[in-house]
């Protein structure tokens, strides 16, 4: 027994003073750590993550170059700071995924489902939008309530991972889904007359309608909205989502957000 406690007294000491010095160490390596807000003032470039679904995002296919409401709103936030602007394809689906590996740094108009941030972090709402039908031969009385939708006779097509199909798909189990990879699939679904209906955002819509004029827009009741957001990896460190949140403000405060979304969306004034 005196054995032991001589030993105690004299390592006891001993490991006390390895623990601290550990503990100290992991504090200064991640003190040294930069967030992910300041490697991109310091590489001053972000990575943004782009799906092909205008007016989201649109690429030139000519130039490579990418418009739309998303990269107008980026335009805005990361050029008073002089930070380049690098757009990486993905999809709705694998968004996440491509976050969290470092693909890319942030995603815009992507909705803040409670299941997404579990794994990702999301400013505040940049925009909000409305569920809605579009269908080539109607009648719209068909498509007037989400209840009505829910039947095995309407085959509806949607995107894999987009917010309304997240939001929508749950509630209507017995509709015959149709799930694409992508909005140019979704829409070709509706127009090969395999879907008889289609169900994404009014603001994507809207501009199938500009653009082709053809196709009935319903928007089912009882209404059903999602704010959408900027996506960004899930960090402690708050930095870069409290600043774009800030961008966001001022955005909205000096009108530059209702002029982007009216640029797109007429109807959202």
């Amino acid at each position: 027994m005196q054995f032991m406690r001589s030993l105690t007294r004299r390592f006891l000491p001993v490991a006390l003073a390895a623990v601290t010095y550990a503990g100290l160490a992991s504090q200064d390596v991640q003190a040294q750590v930069p967030s992910d807000y300041q490697k991109i003032v310091d590489a001053k470039l972000v990575r943004v993550g782009a799906v092909q679904a205008p007016p989201w995002y649109e690429k030139n296919l000519a130039s490579g170059d990418w418009g739309g409401l998303v990269p107008d709103v980026m335009d805005a936030i990361f050029s008073k700071i002089g930070v380049k602007i690098e757009y990486v394809e993905t999809q709705w689906g694998t968004a996440v995924a491509g976050l969290q590996s470092d693909r890319f740094d942030l995603l815009g108009a992507y909705n803040a489902t409670p299941e997404r941030e579990k794994a990702i972090d999301f400013t505040k709402p940049m925009g909000e939008l409305k569920f809605a039908i579009l269908t080539l031969k109607g009648p719209a009385e068909t498509y007037a309530t989400w209840e009505k939708i829910d039947t095995a006779s309407i085959r509806l097509a949607a995107v894999d991972g987009a917010g309304a199909t997240r939001a929508l798909q749950p509630l209507m189990p017995k509709t015959n889904w149709s799930i694409v990879q992508s909005s140019d699939n979704m829409y070709l679904e509706l127009q090969s007359g395999r879907a008889d209906a289609l169900v994404t955002s009014d603001v994507q819509i809207g501009q199938y309608l500009k653009a082709r004029k053809n196709g009935i827009m319903v928007i089912p009741t009882p209404m059903r909205t999602q704010p959408t957001n900027i996506g960004l990896r899930k960090s402690d460190d708050k930095t870069l989502r409290d600043w774009l949140d800030g961008q966001l403000d001022t955005l909205r405060a000096d009108g530059t957000l209702e002029k982007i979304w009216a640029k797109y969306v007429p109807t959202s004034q």
